[in-house]
């Protein structure tokens, strides 16, 4: 018996078992079904249970849901912000204030609850939602730049300027003016308090929070002293020499006040005057005393002496100066903050290359590498004067191996101060009287020196019309093979440039003879084996002037006729050259030279008779 309610017992209980799992795997099932048409039911639509800020939107599809919350939720237009100061109260809307509902966004936003990748969490929120609500702030957009617009607007009811405590000059008056306090509505505080009010779609009274700034503290009769002593003196701006303070600018008391700004600063809590230099007036200033203080730096000058063969100093080198504005604005700064009334103009110095202790083999000046004469027979005083000033500039100067050689660098300024005088110049279409004629004697010798020894030239100009000074030879006869090889200067428009590409120094001699009217130039140097060949087509094409000129001159006397320029014919010329080193060809160039025809001018006095010739007046006519 026992056994049979063993038996029993255990049949009951698997019974039981079995309708129990059933039931279990039945309720999962119908679960899954329900599932599954409940998310085939929500495919296009939010799930059930799901709202934003109370406003139910589930089982709607989001086009729905968007437009159900645009009619219901008015508060960017609906509701009302007030703000306040004292008695004073200013209404704004949310719009004004930059706050606007993303629909679209807020709509995404319930679009995705219980859409996520996983399952079982998807599970848990659509039932919390269907069971318990889910509800959602909208997304809000909050321009900060709209509201500190507003906000800024408002302010500009408020706010009152806050004005240090300060000094101010009527000409060479100090004057003291006291600070005022100042208020400010803080900005920042109240944009923070709307984008919380606005993110949570609240309204409320804003009490404008406001920041008040009292005046410092000052001490600015103490300032005014030092300020009054400041401009009560000339400031002086000098060069240091060997410890001597040369002055070279004076700013005089009266004036300085305008020289100077003058900022308060609080430091420690005071309001104190910190004076500094005016930047466009001292800099401006000191770029001009700069130029009249520049010093180039010079190498020393040499003589080769052809006995020993030792090259001797006849001019100290020159060490080269040039002002420092940015230093010497550091200065100036310097002495005015402390009250000072003079600041060192600032040097940068600048070393020679070659000193008179130089040894002329450590140069590579050991022999006379080249030699040219020029002559200028039937030259007047003045031009020969201009010759020999022009020929001692660079005399005994000296050109580095790869430097580029510029005559209008070294020849510096033509003027009376320099030694020259009034002599004829090319000047347009006709010979004129000017300072510095016959400096192109000096150039063309130094051209034809360069070209022989075989040197690149960098730059060369030759004259409008044909210069017989430069054809002429030992004996003042013209020798028409040395045409085209003249070289114009006009400083600093035309210039002669050319090259040592030899690995030594180059000394330059000069030696002006007015008794056989001849200029020589020589090169000291090394010998780098090189030599010239050349070949010239002589005056070529050649055309004949136009009729020569003639004009009224009311400094001459009645029937007086003088004749100011000479017919030259025009010519072209072509010099081609060869320069070999070491038996290979080094330099291959041409020089072409085109001289115009050139008219004779003739002056005469009023009144002369026969003048112009009939001729000429005819074409005078004859000239619209």
């Amino acid at each position: 018996m026992q056994e049979v309610s063993k038996r029993n017992k255990s049949s009951l209980f698997q019974k039981f078992l079995l309708i129990f799992t059933s039931s279990i795997l039945l309720g999962i099932l119908f679960f899954f079904i329900f599932l599954i048409f409940y998310n085939r039911e929500f495919q296009q639509k939010i799930y059930r249970g799901i709202s934003v800020s109370g406003i139910n939107i589930g089982g709607l599809t989001r086009e729905e849901a968007e437009q159900k919350l645009r009619e219901n939720l008015k508060y960017p237009t609906e509701a009302a912000f007030a703000f306040t100061y004292g008695s004073d109260v200013w209404h704004a809307i949310p719009e004004e204030l930059g706050m606007q509902i993303q629909f679209g966004k807020t709509i995404e936003k319930a679009w995705t609850i219980g859409r996520t990748p996983d399952i079982f969490e998807n599970l848990r929120i659509c039932m919390a939602a269907l069971l318990f609500s889910y509800d959602l702030e909208p997304v809000l957009m909050f321009d900060e730049r709209v509201a500190y617009n507003f906000i800024s607007s408002l302010s500009g009811y408020i706010d009152v300027p806050y004005e240090l405590p300060s000094i101010t000059l009527q000409g060479s008056r100090v004057i003291i003016e006291p600070g005022k306090a100042g208020k400010a509505v803080d900005k920042l505080m109240t944009m923070t308090q709307l984008q919380i009010l606005g993110e949570n779609l609240q309204t409320a009274q804003i009490e404008l929070p406001v920041a008040i700034f009292e005046p410092t503290v000052s001490n600015l009769e103490e300032e005014k002293s030092k300020l009054e002593s400041m401009i009560g003196q000339d400031f002086v701006l000098y060069v240091n020499q060997n410890g001597v303070h040369q002055p070279i600018e004076t700013i005089q008391a009266d004036a300085l006040a305008r020289w100077i700004l003058f900022e308060p600063v609080i430091e420690n809590g005071l309001v104190k005057i910190q004076m500094s230099p005016k930047r466009d007036l001292f800099y401006n200033r000191l770029v001009e005393i700069a130029v009249q203080l520049e010093k180039k730096p010079q190498n020393a000058r040499f003589v080769f002496n052809d006995t020993t063969h030792i090259i001797e100093p006849i001019a100290e080198a020159v060490i080269g100066t040039k002002a420092d504005p940015e230093q010497t604005m550091a200065n100036i700064a310097a002495a005015i903050q402390t009250g000072q009334h003079e600041a060192e103009i600032a040097m940068i110095i600048t070393q020679p290359v070659v000193t008179s202790n130089a040894d002329g083999k450590d140069l590579g000046i050991t022999q006379l590498v080249e030699s040219q004469y020029t002559y200028f027979f039937y030259s007047d005083p003045a031009r020969v004067q201009n010759i020999t000033a022009a020929a001692a500039s660079f005399h005994g100067v000296l050109i580095a191996p790869g430097e580029t050689f510029s005559m209008v660098n070294q020849i510096g300024d033509i003027d009376i101060d320099n030694g020259y005088a009034e002599a004829p110049v090319i000047f347009g279409n006709e010979t004129v009287q000017g300072i510095g004629g016959g400096v192109c004697q000096v150039s063309t010798t130094l051209f034809r020196t360069a070209f022989f020894y075989g040197l690149p030239i960098v730059e060369r100009h030759a004259h409008a019309y044909r210069v017989f000074y430069y054809e002429r030879i030992a004996n003042g006869n013209i020798d028409p093979k040395l045409s085209g090889l003249d070289a114009s200067v006009y400083v600093p428009i035309l210039d002669l440039k050319f090259k040592n590409d030899t690995p030594y120094w180059i000394l330059m001699e000069t030696y002006v003879n007015p008794n056989t009217s001849s200029i020589q130039w020589k090169f000291y140097s090394t010998d780098v084996n090189r030599y010239v060949e050349w070949e010239s087509t002589g005056p070529i094409n050649i055309t004949e002037p136009e009729d020569p000129i003639y004009r009224e001159n009311q400094t001459l006397a009645p029937g007086e006729i003088k004749q100011v320029d000479y017919a030259v014919k025009g010519a072209d010329v072509t010099i081609k050259r060869t320069v070999y080193q070491d038996g290979l060809i080094h330099i291959q160039d041409v020089f072409e030279t085109q001289y115009r025809p050139w008219q004779a001018i003739f002056e005469y006095g009023p009144g002369t008779e026969g003048m112009p010739p009939e001729e000429e007046s005819k074409k005078d006519q004859e000239t619209p």
